[in-house]
Protein backbone atom coordinates (compact mmCIF):
# COMPACT_ATOMS: atom_id res chain seq x y z
CA UNK A 1 0.00 0.00 0.00
CA UNK A 2 1.30 3.41 -0.94
CA UNK A 3 1.78 5.75 1.96
CA UNK A 4 -0.65 8.61 1.91
CA UNK A 5 0.70 12.12 2.57
CA UNK A 6 -0.85 14.51 4.94
CA UNK A 7 -2.62 17.28 2.93
CA UNK A 8 -1.02 19.93 5.14
CA UNK A 9 2.44 18.57 4.36
CA UNK A 10 1.61 18.58 0.63
CA UNK A 11 0.52 22.18 0.79
CA UNK A 12 3.71 23.13 2.59
CA UNK A 13 5.83 21.24 0.03
CA UNK A 14 4.44 23.25 -2.94
CA UNK A 15 3.88 26.50 -1.19
CA UNK A 16 7.02 28.04 -2.83
CA UNK A 17 5.44 27.53 -6.23
CA UNK A 18 2.34 29.42 -5.26
CA UNK A 19 4.39 32.28 -3.90
CA UNK A 20 6.46 32.46 -7.10
CA UNK A 21 3.35 32.64 -9.26
CA UNK A 22 1.90 35.43 -7.20
CA UNK A 23 5.12 37.43 -7.46
CA UNK A 24 5.25 37.01 -11.34
CA UNK A 25 1.64 38.17 -11.78
CA UNK A 26 2.37 41.31 -9.84
CA UNK A 27 5.47 41.99 -12.00
CA UNK A 28 3.50 41.63 -15.22
CA UNK A 29 0.92 44.10 -14.05
CA UNK A 30 3.62 46.57 -13.04
CA UNK A 31 5.38 46.14 -16.39
CA UNK A 32 2.12 46.66 -18.26
CA UNK A 33 1.23 49.85 -16.42
CA UNK A 34 4.79 51.13 -16.72
CA UNK A 35 4.78 50.52 -20.52
CA UNK A 36 1.37 52.14 -20.86
CA UNK A 37 2.58 55.17 -18.94
CA UNK A 38 5.68 55.58 -21.05
CA UNK A 39 3.60 55.08 -24.21
CA UNK A 40 1.25 57.85 -23.12
CA UNK A 41 4.16 60.17 -22.40
CA UNK A 42 5.73 59.34 -25.77
CA UNK A 43 2.45 59.95 -27.59
CA UNK A 44 1.98 63.35 -25.95
CA UNK A 45 5.57 64.35 -26.78
CA UNK A 46 5.19 63.16 -30.37
CA UNK A 47 1.96 65.13 -30.80
CA UNK A 48 3.47 68.29 -29.39
CA UNK A 49 6.55 67.88 -31.59
CA UNK A 50 4.40 67.35 -34.69
CA UNK A 51 2.39 70.50 -34.10
CA UNK A 52 5.56 72.47 -33.37
CA UNK A 53 7.27 71.26 -36.54
CA UNK A 54 4.20 71.32 -38.82
CA UNK A 55 4.78 74.86 -40.22
CA UNK A 56 8.38 74.00 -41.07
CA UNK A 57 7.37 70.67 -42.63
CA UNK A 58 4.61 72.32 -44.66
CA UNK A 59 7.08 74.88 -45.99
CA UNK A 60 9.62 72.22 -46.86
CA UNK A 61 7.24 69.89 -48.65
CA UNK A 62 5.69 72.75 -50.63
CA UNK A 63 9.05 73.68 -52.15
CA UNK A 64 8.06 71.85 -55.34
CA UNK A 65 4.87 73.51 -56.60
CA UNK A 66 2.74 71.98 -59.32
CA UNK A 67 3.78 72.83 -62.86
CA UNK A 68 1.50 75.34 -64.52
CA UNK A 69 0.05 74.50 -67.93
CA UNK A 70 -1.75 77.18 -69.95
CA UNK A 71 -4.09 75.57 -72.54
CA UNK A 72 -3.07 76.62 -76.03
CA UNK A 73 -5.50 77.66 -78.75
CA UNK A 74 -5.48 74.25 -80.43
CA UNK A 75 -7.65 73.06 -77.54
CA UNK A 76 -10.33 75.69 -78.02
CA UNK A 77 -10.30 77.50 -81.37
CA UNK A 78 -12.23 74.86 -83.29
CA UNK A 79 -15.22 75.04 -80.95
CA UNK A 80 -15.23 78.84 -80.97
CA UNK A 81 -15.18 78.96 -84.76
CA UNK A 82 -18.14 76.55 -84.92
CA UNK A 83 -20.12 78.77 -82.52
CA UNK A 84 -19.32 81.84 -84.60
CA UNK A 85 -20.42 80.09 -87.80
CA UNK A 86 -23.74 79.22 -86.15
CA UNK A 87 -24.20 82.81 -84.99
CA UNK A 88 -23.54 84.15 -88.48
CA UNK A 89 -26.28 81.94 -89.99
CA UNK A 90 -28.90 83.37 -87.63
CA UNK A 91 -30.61 86.63 -88.62
CA UNK A 92 -29.78 89.60 -86.39
CA UNK A 93 -32.78 91.58 -85.16
CA UNK A 94 -31.95 94.90 -83.50
CA UNK A 95 -34.50 96.42 -81.16
CA UNK A 96 -34.77 97.69 -77.60
CA UNK A 97 -34.88 94.16 -76.19
CA UNK A 98 -31.77 93.04 -78.04
CA UNK A 99 -29.94 96.16 -76.84
CA UNK A 100 -30.94 95.50 -73.22
CA UNK A 101 -29.96 91.86 -73.56
CA UNK A 102 -26.52 92.78 -74.87
CA UNK A 103 -26.06 95.25 -72.02
CA UNK A 104 -26.94 92.53 -69.52
CA UNK A 105 -24.55 90.09 -71.19
CA UNK A 106 -21.72 92.61 -71.13
CA UNK A 107 -22.36 93.45 -67.49
CA UNK A 108 -22.37 89.75 -66.55
CA UNK A 109 -19.15 89.20 -68.51
CA UNK A 110 -17.45 92.15 -66.81
CA UNK A 111 -18.52 90.91 -63.36
CA UNK A 112 -17.15 87.45 -64.14
CA UNK A 113 -13.86 88.86 -65.42
CA UNK A 114 -13.60 91.23 -62.46
CA UNK A 115 -13.28 88.32 -60.04
CA UNK A 116 -9.93 87.43 -61.59
CA UNK A 117 -8.56 90.99 -61.74
CA UNK A 118 -6.43 92.54 -59.01
CA UNK A 119 -4.49 95.70 -58.30
CA UNK A 120 -0.70 95.46 -57.97
CA UNK A 121 0.82 98.08 -55.67
CA UNK A 122 4.55 98.71 -55.31
CA UNK A 123 6.30 101.05 -52.93
CA UNK A 124 9.62 101.98 -51.44
CA UNK A 125 10.46 103.06 -47.92
CA UNK A 126 12.38 106.30 -47.62
CA UNK A 127 13.35 107.61 -44.17
CA UNK A 128 10.79 105.37 -42.56
CA UNK A 129 7.93 106.54 -44.78
CA UNK A 130 6.25 104.38 -47.42
CA UNK A 131 6.20 105.86 -50.91
CA UNK A 132 4.13 104.31 -53.69
CA UNK A 133 5.66 103.65 -57.10
CA UNK A 134 5.50 106.61 -59.45
CA UNK A 135 2.51 106.62 -61.74
CA UNK A 136 -0.70 104.69 -61.26
CA UNK A 137 -0.86 101.26 -59.71
CA UNK A 138 -1.19 98.54 -62.30
CA UNK A 139 -3.84 95.97 -63.01
CA UNK A 140 -3.13 92.25 -62.70
CA UNK A 141 -4.83 89.01 -63.68
CA UNK A 142 -5.02 85.76 -61.71
CA UNK A 143 -3.75 83.23 -64.26
CA UNK A 144 -2.82 80.11 -62.26
CA UNK A 145 -2.64 78.34 -58.90
CA UNK A 146 0.37 76.05 -58.45
CA UNK A 147 -0.73 74.66 -55.09
CA UNK A 148 1.66 76.88 -53.15
CA UNK A 149 1.11 80.30 -54.72
CA UNK A 150 -1.60 82.20 -56.50
CA UNK A 151 0.01 83.61 -59.64
CA UNK A 152 -0.85 87.01 -61.12
CA UNK A 153 0.11 88.40 -64.54
CA UNK A 154 0.87 92.09 -64.87
CA UNK A 155 3.26 94.63 -66.30
CA UNK A 156 6.53 94.68 -64.41
CA UNK A 157 7.00 97.49 -61.89
CA UNK A 158 10.64 98.67 -61.95
CA UNK A 159 12.59 97.21 -59.03
CA UNK A 160 13.84 100.62 -57.89
CA UNK A 161 10.20 101.67 -57.47
CA UNK A 162 9.00 98.53 -55.72
CA UNK A 163 11.02 97.37 -52.75
CA UNK A 164 7.80 95.86 -51.48
CA UNK A 165 4.74 94.60 -53.36
CA UNK A 166 1.14 94.15 -52.42
CA UNK A 167 -1.82 92.71 -54.29
CA UNK A 168 -5.36 93.89 -53.67
CA UNK A 169 -8.08 91.42 -54.65
CA UNK A 170 -11.61 92.24 -55.78
CA UNK A 171 -12.92 91.93 -52.20
CA UNK A 172 -10.64 94.78 -51.10
CA UNK A 173 -8.30 92.56 -49.09
CA UNK A 174 -4.58 93.12 -49.69
CA UNK A 175 -1.76 90.60 -49.29
CA UNK A 176 2.04 90.75 -49.54
CA UNK A 177 3.38 89.59 -52.90
CA UNK A 178 6.67 88.96 -54.66
CA UNK A 179 7.84 89.10 -58.26
CA UNK A 180 8.29 85.45 -59.25
CA UNK A 181 9.70 85.98 -62.75
CA UNK A 182 9.76 88.70 -65.38
CA UNK A 183 10.73 89.28 -69.00
CA UNK A 184 12.00 92.62 -70.24
CA UNK A 185 11.08 92.10 -73.91
CA UNK A 186 7.33 92.31 -73.35
CA UNK A 187 7.70 93.90 -69.93
CA UNK A 188 5.51 91.27 -68.22
CA UNK A 189 5.95 89.81 -64.77
CA UNK A 190 4.34 87.04 -62.78
CA UNK A 191 3.61 88.02 -59.18
CA UNK A 192 3.06 85.42 -56.45
CA UNK A 193 0.88 85.48 -53.34
CA UNK A 194 1.34 82.75 -50.73
CA UNK A 195 -1.85 80.66 -50.69
CA UNK A 196 -1.60 80.18 -46.93
CA UNK A 197 -1.93 83.96 -46.43
CA UNK A 198 -5.23 84.26 -48.28
CA UNK A 199 -8.35 84.35 -46.11
CA UNK A 200 -11.31 82.06 -46.76
CA UNK A 201 -13.51 85.11 -47.36
CA UNK A 202 -11.23 86.15 -50.22
CA UNK A 203 -11.22 82.67 -51.76
CA UNK A 204 -15.01 82.81 -52.08
CA UNK A 205 -14.79 86.03 -54.12
CA UNK A 206 -11.94 85.37 -56.57
CA UNK A 207 -11.50 83.17 -59.64
CA UNK A 208 -8.70 82.18 -61.99
CA UNK A 209 -9.12 83.99 -65.31
CA UNK A 210 -10.41 82.27 -68.42
CA UNK A 211 -7.94 82.90 -71.26
CA UNK A 212 -9.75 82.97 -74.59
CA UNK A 213 -8.46 83.02 -78.15
CA UNK A 214 -7.46 86.24 -79.85
CA UNK A 215 -7.04 84.37 -83.14
CA UNK A 216 -10.82 84.22 -83.64
CA UNK A 217 -11.49 87.85 -82.69
CA UNK A 218 -12.79 89.79 -85.70
CA UNK A 219 -13.01 93.46 -86.51
CA UNK A 220 -16.33 94.72 -85.19
CA UNK A 221 -16.54 92.27 -82.27
CA UNK A 222 -17.89 93.76 -79.06
CA UNK A 223 -15.32 93.75 -76.24
CA UNK A 224 -14.88 95.06 -72.70
CA UNK A 225 -11.89 96.99 -71.36
CA UNK A 226 -11.42 96.20 -67.66
CA UNK A 227 -8.84 96.59 -64.94
CA UNK A 228 -7.31 100.09 -64.78
CA UNK A 229 -7.47 101.32 -68.41
CA UNK A 230 -9.08 104.56 -67.17
CA UNK A 231 -6.82 105.04 -64.15
CA UNK A 232 -9.34 103.86 -61.54
CA UNK A 233 -10.44 100.47 -60.25
CA UNK A 234 -13.72 98.74 -61.08
CA UNK A 235 -14.36 100.91 -64.14
CA UNK A 236 -15.15 99.16 -67.43
CA UNK A 237 -15.65 100.35 -70.98
CA UNK A 238 -17.55 98.78 -73.84
CA UNK A 239 -16.60 99.09 -77.49
CA UNK A 240 -15.51 97.36 -80.67
CA UNK A 241 -12.36 95.81 -82.07
CA UNK A 242 -11.24 98.04 -84.93
CA UNK A 243 -8.06 96.18 -85.95
CA UNK A 244 -6.71 92.68 -85.43
CA UNK A 245 -4.06 92.54 -88.16
CA UNK A 246 -1.21 94.64 -86.77
CA UNK A 247 1.74 92.85 -85.17
CA UNK A 248 4.42 94.09 -82.82
CA UNK A 249 7.80 93.04 -84.24
CA UNK A 250 9.84 92.55 -81.08
CA UNK A 251 13.02 90.62 -80.30
CA UNK A 252 12.62 86.90 -81.07
CA UNK A 253 8.89 87.19 -81.68
CA UNK A 254 5.98 88.83 -83.50
CA UNK A 255 2.85 89.43 -81.44
CA UNK A 256 -0.69 90.20 -82.58
CA UNK A 257 -2.14 93.54 -81.50
CA UNK A 258 -5.85 94.08 -80.90
CA UNK A 259 -6.92 97.71 -81.25
CA UNK A 260 -10.26 99.00 -79.97
CA UNK A 261 -12.28 102.20 -80.23
CA UNK A 262 -12.42 102.48 -76.42
CA UNK A 263 -10.72 105.59 -75.08
CA UNK A 264 -8.55 105.18 -71.99
CA UNK A 265 -5.50 106.90 -70.53
CA UNK A 266 -2.06 106.72 -72.09
CA UNK A 267 -0.52 104.75 -69.23
CA UNK A 268 -3.57 102.62 -68.48
CA UNK A 269 -3.33 98.91 -67.72
CA UNK A 270 -5.76 96.06 -67.77
CA UNK A 271 -7.29 93.50 -70.08
CA UNK A 272 -9.64 93.21 -73.03
CA UNK A 273 -12.45 90.72 -72.45
CA UNK A 274 -14.94 89.18 -74.88
CA UNK A 275 -18.69 88.76 -74.36
CA UNK A 276 -18.15 85.45 -72.59
CA UNK A 277 -15.88 87.00 -69.97
CA UNK A 278 -12.72 85.42 -71.42
CA UNK A 279 -9.56 87.52 -71.69
CA UNK A 280 -8.47 88.09 -75.31
CA UNK A 281 -5.78 90.77 -74.87
CA UNK A 282 -3.40 92.29 -72.33
CA UNK A 283 -3.50 96.09 -72.54
CA UNK A 284 -0.25 97.88 -73.31
CA UNK A 285 -0.70 101.49 -74.34
CA UNK A 286 2.93 101.63 -75.46
CA UNK A 287 1.70 99.68 -78.49
CA UNK A 288 -1.04 102.21 -79.37
CA UNK A 289 -0.89 103.84 -82.79
CA UNK A 290 0.82 107.16 -83.11
CA UNK A 291 -1.84 109.83 -82.95
CA UNK A 292 -4.28 107.47 -81.21
CA UNK A 293 -2.37 106.94 -77.98
CA UNK A 294 -5.53 106.88 -75.88
CA UNK A 295 -7.34 104.19 -77.88
CA UNK A 296 -6.97 100.97 -75.90
CA UNK A 297 -4.57 98.48 -77.50
CA UNK A 298 -3.29 95.16 -76.24
CA UNK A 299 -1.29 92.06 -77.08
CA UNK A 300 -3.50 89.24 -78.38
CA UNK A 301 -3.62 86.60 -75.65
CA UNK A 302 -3.03 83.68 -78.06
CA UNK A 303 0.50 84.84 -78.91
CA UNK A 304 1.60 85.25 -75.31
CA UNK A 305 0.16 82.15 -73.62
CA UNK A 306 3.49 80.35 -73.85
CA UNK A 307 5.19 83.40 -72.28
CA UNK A 308 2.69 83.32 -69.40
CA UNK A 309 3.25 79.60 -68.88
CA UNK A 310 7.02 79.98 -68.90
CA UNK A 311 7.04 82.80 -66.34
CA UNK A 312 4.43 81.08 -64.16
CA UNK A 313 6.76 78.13 -63.77
CA UNK A 314 9.60 80.42 -62.71
CA UNK A 315 11.51 79.93 -65.97
CA UNK A 316 13.28 82.55 -68.03
CA UNK A 317 11.84 83.27 -71.49
CA UNK A 318 14.32 81.82 -74.04
CA UNK A 319 16.31 84.59 -75.73
CA UNK A 320 18.58 84.71 -78.76
CA UNK A 321 18.39 88.40 -79.68
CA UNK A 322 17.17 88.61 -83.28
CA UNK A 323 14.75 91.07 -84.84
CA UNK A 324 13.58 90.21 -88.29
CA UNK A 325 10.74 89.38 -90.61
CA UNK A 326 9.37 86.74 -92.93
CA UNK A 327 10.76 86.44 -96.43
CA UNK A 328 7.54 87.00 -98.36
CA UNK A 329 6.92 85.84 -101.92
CA UNK A 330 7.73 89.35 -103.19
CA UNK A 331 11.04 89.42 -101.33
CA UNK A 332 11.85 85.88 -102.48
CA UNK A 333 11.23 86.91 -106.09
CA UNK A 334 13.84 89.63 -105.57
CA UNK A 335 16.43 86.91 -104.93
CA UNK A 336 16.31 86.50 -101.13
CA UNK A 337 16.12 82.83 -100.02
CA UNK A 338 13.12 81.56 -98.08
CA UNK A 339 13.39 81.80 -94.29
CA UNK A 340 13.42 84.72 -91.87
CA UNK A 341 15.43 87.81 -92.69
CA UNK A 342 17.58 89.19 -89.84
CA UNK A 343 17.05 92.95 -89.65
CA UNK A 344 18.89 93.55 -86.39
CA UNK A 345 20.99 91.66 -83.84
CA UNK A 346 20.91 92.95 -80.28
CA UNK A 347 24.20 93.94 -78.68
CA UNK A 348 25.66 91.40 -76.23
CA UNK A 349 23.00 88.87 -77.21
CA UNK A 350 23.56 85.14 -77.80
CA UNK A 351 23.02 85.79 -81.52
CA UNK A 352 25.82 88.36 -81.63
CA UNK A 353 28.12 86.10 -79.61
CA UNK A 354 27.52 83.31 -82.15
CA UNK A 355 28.30 85.57 -85.14
CA UNK A 356 24.83 86.13 -86.61
CA UNK A 357 24.65 89.39 -88.55
CA UNK A 358 22.06 91.69 -90.04
CA UNK A 359 21.18 90.53 -93.55
CA UNK A 360 21.52 86.82 -92.73
CA UNK A 361 18.62 84.54 -93.58
CA UNK A 362 17.84 81.84 -91.00
CA UNK A 363 16.53 78.67 -92.60
CA UNK A 364 16.86 75.92 -90.00
CA UNK A 365 17.06 75.35 -86.23
CA UNK A 366 17.91 71.85 -85.01
CA UNK A 367 16.82 70.31 -88.33
CA UNK A 368 13.46 72.14 -88.22
CA UNK A 369 12.81 74.24 -91.31
CA UNK A 370 12.16 77.90 -90.46
CA UNK A 371 9.83 79.40 -93.03
CA UNK A 372 8.20 82.08 -90.85
CA UNK A 373 8.84 84.10 -87.72
CA UNK A 374 5.99 82.26 -85.97
CA UNK A 375 7.79 78.94 -86.50
CA UNK A 376 11.06 80.47 -85.31
CA UNK A 377 9.39 81.74 -82.11
CA UNK A 378 7.60 78.43 -81.51
CA UNK A 379 10.83 76.44 -81.80
CA UNK A 380 12.68 78.87 -79.53
CA UNK A 381 9.99 78.67 -76.84
CA UNK A 382 10.56 74.92 -76.57
CA UNK A 383 14.15 75.58 -75.47
CA UNK A 384 15.51 76.58 -72.07
CA UNK A 385 18.17 78.99 -70.92
CA UNK A 386 21.57 77.34 -71.35
CA UNK A 387 20.53 74.99 -74.17
CA UNK A 388 23.03 74.78 -77.02
CA UNK A 389 21.44 74.77 -80.48
CA UNK A 390 22.63 74.83 -84.09
CA UNK A 391 21.17 77.53 -86.33
CA UNK A 392 21.67 77.23 -90.07
CA UNK A 393 21.18 79.94 -92.62
CA UNK A 394 22.47 81.80 -95.64
CA UNK A 395 24.63 84.87 -96.00
CA UNK A 396 25.09 86.94 -99.11
CA UNK A 397 28.61 86.92 -100.52
CA UNK A 398 30.29 88.11 -103.69
CA UNK A 399 28.90 85.20 -105.67
CA UNK A 400 25.47 84.98 -104.07
CA UNK A 401 24.25 83.37 -100.87
CA UNK A 402 26.43 80.80 -99.10
CA UNK A 403 25.59 78.36 -96.32
CA UNK A 404 26.42 79.40 -92.76
CA UNK A 405 26.05 77.62 -89.42
CA UNK A 406 26.09 78.96 -85.86
CA UNK A 407 26.44 77.34 -82.43
CA UNK A 408 24.15 79.36 -80.18
CA UNK A 409 23.68 79.13 -76.42
CA UNK A 410 20.12 80.16 -75.51
CA UNK A 411 20.04 82.97 -72.96
CA UNK A 412 17.46 85.11 -71.19
CA UNK A 413 16.67 88.80 -70.96
CA UNK A 414 15.35 89.52 -67.48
Amino acid sequence: MEEQKDPKEENQEYSFLQETIKENQGGIRKFFFRAAGWGLVFGVCASLSFFALKPMLDERFQDNPQEVTIPQDEDEVEGEEENQDQEQTQPVILNDDSYRQMQQELKAASVKAGKSMVEIVGWTESQGEAKEASGNNISGLIVADNGRELLVLGKKIPEEEAEKLQIVFCDGQSYPASLKKSDSILGFGIYAVNRADILDTTWTQIETATLGSSNVVKNGDVVIAAGRPFGVNEAVGYGLVVSNEDRAELTDGHYQLLRTDITGIENGSGFVVNRDGAVVAVIDQNMAEEGNEKLITGYGISDIKNIIECLSNGKSVPYIGIRGGDVTNEIEEAGVPQGIYVKEVEVESPAMAAGIQSGDVITCIEDIQITSYDIYHSVLMRKSEGDKIIIKGLRQGADGYVDIEFNVTVGSKK
